[in-house]
């Protein structure tokens, strides 16, 4: 009986490669805007220690980070006022305290990055329609911009230099308003992938 002929291996292509770096990166960044967005900008770090892991120590994590542990609470707190952290606690049977375990929920990050560009939207359509219907006034040193009514109440003058103010040509702003918006509609957000937010349980 002849010998099977070993299968060759098979390697993904290059460009199959950098197209799943780009979701990886784009995956990353969404995940880092929701958080930034509702918990703020100094918990990064934290969730990129928490990500594919599970049922960390609070204090594990905060030596991570190097913060102090009412901070690193702090921090989570805020994470779990969004869904973004669940918990759980077990009792230290040397010490007699309770220490709580943290999880990062990944799954949360989809709906909250839909729901923070739906208001995104929602308020860029707000600015483009006040750009729209409202006539604007700055002086040529650009020091304030202001409305017909906050201009009125200046005497047409403004109030940093006392400059006469002259009304602003708004075309361009509501273009870039209008591009933004369409954008912003228009745009596939890449779901979290899952190689990326994957929660790992560790001991």
């Amino acid at each position: 009986m002849p010998a099977k002929k070993p299968k060759k291996k098979t390697f993904p292509k290059k460009g199959k490669v950098k197209v799943e770096k780009i979701k990886v990166d784009k995956s990353k960044k969404i995940v880092e805007d929701v958080v930034t967005e509702v918990a703020g900008e100094d918990v990064v770090p934290l969730v990129k220690v928490m990500i594919k892991k599970a049922n960390v120590s609070e204090f594990k994590l905060a030596s991570s980070i190097k913060k102090e542990i009412n901070l690193t609470r702090n921090m989570l707190y805020r994470l779990y006022n969004s869904n973004l952290v669940s918990f759980i606690r077990k009792k230290d049977k040397r010490k007699g305290w309770y220490i709580y375990y943290w999880t990062f929920n990944s799954k949360n990050i989809a709906y909250l990055a839909k729901d923070l560009k739906k208001k995104k939207i929602e308020r860029l359509k707000e600015r483009l329609d006040r750009e729209r219907t409202s006539q604007f006034y700055i002086c040529s040193g650009g020091c304030i911009r202001l409305d017909f009514e906050q201009a009125t109440e200046f005497e047409f003058k403004c109030p940093e230099c006392g400059e006469l103010l002259q009304m602003q040509d708004n075309t361009k702003k509501i273009q870039e308003l209008e591009v933004e918006i369409k954008n912003l509609e228009t745009c596939q957000e890449p779901p979290v992938i899952a190689r990326y937010a994957r929660s790992t349980p560790v001991a």
